[in-house]
């Protein structure tokens, strides 16, 4: 029993730790969060974060796998269940919207910066990171194949390349709000990319419908 709640203790510091590094990064990016700022922020000594942890990029892991992953597979990773996955998807793009405009347009996205800051410089890094996108991905590609499986998506509709198309917009939707410091551009922005994944539809099989 006491094991078992030793274990607990342990389990909330980590994640107390990981969480702390997440919103640091967030706030001032990978390479300006420093050891000292977690400490700082949780106060915990040095020895206490090196107990679960080597280094900060290992936090970093931690954070993207623990934090940023599990993020995306709930947002994203019910949608194509929906009977009519487009307008579902349109969903997920307003409720993150409602939930989440104003830290994003004054954040941005904490994967989006991520991919930015380290992609190029840190290769362990960028592969976690480009495996949260390949979930991601994954799951719109199934939607966007239900979608035309049902006759909802256009039969001629390349799934891939929309669902790149689909990342790339919404995470250049939050860039271009974080750069205004403005939830409105976020609104239009996202306004527009619902408009271009609506526009993908069999008009021939709504109107049957």
């Amino acid at each position: 029993m006491r094991e078992k709640k030793d274990k607990g203790k342990k389990d909330a510091r980590r994640k107390e730790i990981v969480n702390a590094a997440f919103e640091l990064m967030l706030e001032k990016g990978y390479e300006d969060t420093g050891m000292q700022d977690i400490l700082s922020k949780i106060g915990a000594t040095k020895g206490c974060i090196y107990y679960y942890f080597k280094s900060k990029k290992d936090i970093a892991v931690a954070v993207i796998d623990e934090v940023i992953k599990p993020h995306y597979q709930s947002v994203w990773g019910n949608f194509y269940k929906s009977d009519d996955p487009l307008k579902a998807l349109c969903l997920v793009i307003d409720g993150i919207y409602n939930s989440n405009a104003e830290r994003l347009s004054k954040t941005g996205c904490p994967l989006g910066n991520l991919i930015l800051e380290i992609s190029a410089k840190d290769a362990i890094l960028a592969e976690h990171t480009a495996g949260v996108i390949a979930i991601w991905r994954s799951f719109l590609e199934t939607g966007l194949q239900k979608a035309k499986d049902a006759g909802i998506l256009r039969a001629n509709s390349g799934i891939s390349s929309i669902s790149s198309f689909i990342i790339a917009s919404f995470e250049g939707c939050i860039m271009m709000s974080k750069s205004n410091q403005s939830k409105e551009t976020l609104r239009d922005c996202f306004g527009s990319l619902k408009n271009y994944i609506l526009s993908l539809e069999n008009t021939e099989a709504v109107n049957l419908g």
